[in-house]
């Protein structure tokens, strides 16, 4: 059912738009999923929809804005912060992903991976946004590599390139695991991921 009723927390109503339509383009895709259904999701009346978001690509911007750079930063950034090292990080990242979507038993893949492969071709305000959420991750990784080499914990490595490897082997091993609905890709990358780094870091 749709609300036709005013709200007093128009700031609620826009963050249940962006919600409902952040699940819609993760779990199906943003160009299969319509501002009707949207509206539906979001139970919100289609004055109320428009305006907050005028046109899908409004909120489309909005969603890579508010939810997936923050999910990009819950997930890996301030993890990588709070570890002593980056190996360490890496691992215990991997392994809360592999847990939740067996828990989950469904595998909708990576939200910025998602997006950037949908609307990168076509828009160039939401490819430099997802670029930049992508920019973040790997200044984040490359930050930790570099911190690790300054600090004796790694030898021989180059930051900015290992952390682009990271990245793009845990993008596409998401992509896997999505397709195959299945999380053997990433458990495989992680342990693969492991053993390349342990070479390059010393262990008390």
């Amino acid at each position: 059912m749709i609300e036709n009723k005013r709200t007093n927390d128009p700031e609620g109503v826009r963050r249940r738009i962006i919600d409902a339509a952040y699940d819609a383009f993760v779990t199906q895709g943003y160009l299969a999923t319509g501002m009707l259904e949207l509206r539906e999701r979001a139970f919100v009346s289609g004055g109320a929809m428009a305006h907050h978001f005028p046109a899908k690509r409004d909120l489309g911007l909005a969603v890579i804005r508010d939810r997936v750079a923050a999910a990009v930063r819950q997930t890996w950034i301030e993890p990588l912060r709070r570890c002593a090292d980056a190996p360490t990080a890496i691992d215990l990242i991997f392994e809360a992903f592999i847990g939740e979507l067996t828990q989950k038993d469904r595998v909708s893949g990576c939200p910025l991976n998602n997006m950037a492969m949908e609307v990168s071709q076509f828009d160039a305000e939401m490819r430099a946004l997802t670029s930049a959420v992508f920019g973040d991750w790997h200044e984040a990784l490359s930050a930790k590599f570099a911190a690790d080499m300054e600090e004796k914990r790694a030898v021989g490595i180059n930051p900015g390139r290992i952390a682009t490897l990271v990245i793009a082997a845990y993008s596409g091993a998401m992509t896997m695991a999505k397709t195959s609905q299945d999380v053997g890709p990433l458990r495989d990358c992680r342990a693969e991921l492991a053993a390349l780094l342990a070479a390059n870091y010393s262990r008390p």
